[in-house]
């Protein structure tokens, strides 16, 4: 196995998923630098890199942890701009992050055939 792609649909609140995807995603990028690793917000997942977002609130993991593991990995992220603007969001309202990739909907199946493994969280 060469590469790995996580992917995310679920959103901040109710669910650790996006956490646990940057943690994992994290975990592979340390396994080595041959392997490539990649995360795809989509769906409500793409809600987790929304600035001024506070899960702590309902006892959720803020993502601070998370994007500062994915940015130690140099984890790339990439996000659904169609799945960002039907919840009313523009890049504008996201977290700064210098990996961040915004795609088309349209991308996505390009996307998935550059890896070997994908998991879905």
């Amino acid at each position: 196995m060469e590469s790995v792609l996580i992917l995310c649909e679920k959103g901040p609140f109710g669910t650790n998923s996006g956490m646990e995807s940057i943690r994992l995603g994290a975990g592979y990028i340390a396994l080595g630098e041959d392997l490539d690793c990649k995360l795809v917000f989509y769906g409500a997942g793409v809600l987790n890199l929304l600035k001024n977002l506070d899960p702590s609130q309902i006892g959720m993991d803020l993502m601070d942890e998370g994007i500062e593991m994915a940015d130690l990995s140099e984890l790339p992220i990439v996000l659904v701009n169609e799945d960002l603007e039907q919840f009313g969001y523009t890049q504008a309202d996201l977290i700064e992050y210098e990996s961040l990739e915004l795609v088309s909907r349209a991308e996505l199946p390009s996307i998935l055939k550059e890896f070997d493994m994908v998991f879905r969280m």
